[in-house]
């Protein structure tokens, strides 16, 4: 949280980790409810989320770390998928792969965004492939920051 306000500029933050009642601090931090969500969480994150949407509210599904470790059968499931329907909710779920094609255009305006500043990134670098099951193990742990790098040369 002190990450998100103090370097990446945002508002306010909360740890999804650490609050148990999601309907509450959604409410607390979205008192006129939610247009555009990015998830990569799932679970009771997204449900919830799903209690507080706007009409025409936007969903991108890029992960759900918080079901990725679970047999299917023991995955948390969304109860309130309705909720989309009336308030015509669009979620899409994608894959990097899938946008290739616009990669020439990113690198462009990323490169200006890197430059000024608006753009920070942390990452963590694990040295040796002999690193690989530590670095993999981190990102499903939350013990990195950012961006996990296996460098396997110097």
């Amino acid at each position: 949280v002190k990450l998100l306000k103090e370097e990446c500029g945002y508002d306010d933050a909360f740890n999804y980790r650490v609050e148990t009642d999601y309907d509450a601090i959604l409410t607390k931090y979205f008192p006129n409810g939610i247009d555009v969500y990015f998830d990569n969480v799932g679970g009771k994150m997204l449900e919830a989320v799903l209690n507080h949407v706007n009409h025409g509210a936007r969903i991108a599904l890029c992960g759900m770390i918080s079901e990725y470790n679970k047999v299917w059968t023991e995955r948390e499931g969304v109860r309130n998928l309705l909720n989309m329907v009336g308030k015509e909710v669009m979620m899409k779920g994608f894959m990097v792969g899938s946008y290739y094609n616009h990669f020439e255009e990113f690198i462009k305006e990323m490169e200006v965004y890197l430059k000024v500043g608006k753009i920070k990134s942390k990452h963590k670098i694990y040295n040796g492939i002999e690193s690989f099951l530590e670095s993999l193990a981190s990102l499903f742990s939350s013990s990195n920051v950012g961006k996990v790098i296996l460098q396997v040369t110097p």
